[in-house]
């Protein structure tokens, strides 16, 4: 069936790719069979290069959802109004749509042909745009033109999908054990502390979690332990340290894989070498030898770091994407993406300043990023200074910093807690009796090397609390266990 000469385009070499015919064939199908529009309830009016079939499109299903009967004469009815149905003979088009349309079991076939073409002339479009922001400088650098175009095909390849999502329940319990079953008792992806491991089972593949605390728990060391862990088991691991320099984030790095919790000091040597003695070049031979052999064991892992700054979760995500190509075509499975820290990610949009709504942005991209790059993305967070003013010192989810969105997207939220940091000698220039010194070091040391991860929201599990062993200026947590052997 032809359209009037007005809407008769035609394809030429310079023209998108469409196909009124298939767009015809859906459309007359829906009108005699209302199954031929439930074959494709996610195809959108957009998709329809003719744009009075677009609108035909959404007249069927408004009428399907309203429980009414669509036909030509219904439909008809709605679009009585649009000129360009009248100009093609308006219930005369409609009735020969129905009088040649296929089968309504065809009808997911003319619908996965009609969104491919919208992709295809989709990505035409991003091209074209994406050509134009890269010859003006003035738009802004190289990295966030790509980034912002990876961003927008990945956006385009979700838009394409047109069948039914619908699986049967049964099918999907018995594919749920299958899977539990199959599945080995070690995590797919560790936080490299057993005893942690057991309660939280890991790291879920697709969600968000958070680690969150007051400055100076550790949660940048507890990062590099994820990653540590993850990497040794032959999985990518991507390190965004957004706030750290590489020189920080590779001497902790190096400072926990020397590190021996059985090493012995000795006159000259302090047993490990800790991160801020090897800053200062405060270090003996044998302990600048155990780094550079912890540095070629570092070398050998499939893990990265970026170390920039201000970068927003699109750019993330474009910069994981790329990684991840590659470290499939070198038969490397992608692990989780660890970002240090959430409060420093710069948002996609501009807020003007509002804190809370930067950081919901925030917080909701990198739970999206996760599902759509399938890995657990691990951020870690700041905490406000309320436990500050508690005998309790140890924290609570009312204390995530800026936005309580971090609670409602995260899957998995911990708290780091390290109770040392709290006996330290006092900074603000008051005095101690030697009887509160006594006390107070005698915490101090009773406490050193223990490190709280509060489990305070688990979907999958659930809460409590696992004590580990810290020797932060080694940069290093252990496993209680791991000390017993």
């Amino acid at each position: 069936m032809a359209l009037a000469p007005a809407l008769d385009l035609r394809p030429s070499p310079a023209a998108p790719p469409f196909s009124l015919e298939a767009e015809q064939a859906l459309l007359g199908a829906a009108l005699f069979d209302p199954e031929a529009f439930h074959a494709a309830p996610s195809l959108e009016q957009e998709a329809f290069y003719e744009p009075l079939h677009g609108r035909l499109w959404r007249a069927i299903g408004e009428l399907i959802a309203a429980g009414r009967c669509a036909d030509p004469t219904t439909a008809f009815d709605r679009l009585r109004s649009d000129l360009a149905l009248a100009e093609l003979g308006g219930l005369r088009y409609l009735a020969e749509l129905v009088d040649k349309a296929p089968p309504a079991s065809r009808a997911s076939t003319y619908a996965e042909m009609i969104a491919d073409l919208s992709a295809r002339r989709a990505v035409i479009r991003l091209v074209g745009e994406t050509a134009e922001r890269a010859g003006d400088t003035g738009t802004g650098s190289a990295h966030q033109v790509i980034a912002d175009t990876e961003a927008a095909l990945a956006q385009v390849a979700a838009a394409g999908v047109t069948r039914s999502e619908w699986r049967s329940a049964g099918d999907v319990a018995r594919m749920a054990i299958d899977r539990a079953m199959a599945r080995s008792s070690k995590p797919d992806f560790p936080s490299g502390l057993a005893e942690l491991d057991e309660l939280t089972g890991g790291f879920a593949r697709g969600e968000l979690a958070v680690i969150a605390g007051r400055p100076g728990m550790g949660k940048s060391v507890a990062g590099l332990t994820i990653a540590k862990a993850n990497a040794v088991a032959g999985r990518g691991v991507l390190l965004f340290s957004l706030e750290m320099a590489a020189d920080a984030v590779g001497l902790r790095l190096a400072s926990d894989v020397a590190y021996d919790p059985h090493a012995v000091s000795f006159a000259g040597s302090a047993g490990n070498p800790t991160f801020d003695r090897a800053r200062r070049n405060g270090l003996g031979r044998d302990e600048w030898a155990l780094l550079h052999e912890a540095a070629e064991t570092i070398a050998r892992w499939p893990l990265r770091i970026d170390d920039r700054a201000s970068l927003t979760v699109a750019q993330m995500e474009a910069c994981a994407r790329r990684q991840f190509r590659a470290w499939q075509r070198e038969g490397t499975e992608p692990g989780p993406v660890i970002i240090d820290h959430l409060g420093i990610v710069r948002s996609d949009r501009d807020r003007r300043g509002n804190k809370v709504q930067e950081t919901g942005d925030v917080s909701r991209g990198l739970a999206e990023m996760a599902k759509r790059l399938d890995v657990p993305v691990v951020a870690l967070c700041q905490i406000n200074r309320a436990s500050e003013g508690r005998e309790d010192k140890r924290p609570s989810l009312a204390e995530l910093r800026w936005s309580g969105a971090i609670e409602e997207d995260a899957r998995l939220v911990m708290f780091l807690h390290r109770p040392a940091y709290y006996f330290r000698a006092p900074e603000d220039g008051s005095s101690e009796t030697a009887g509160q010194r006594i006390e107070r070091e005698g915490k101090e040391h009773d406490a050193r090397n223990k490190l709280f991860w509060i489990i305070a929201k688990q979907n999958s599990g659930p809460v409590g609390q696992v004590e580990t062993f810290v020797e932060i200026g080694c940069a290093s947590i252990r496993d209680r266990r791991e000390l017993w052997r």
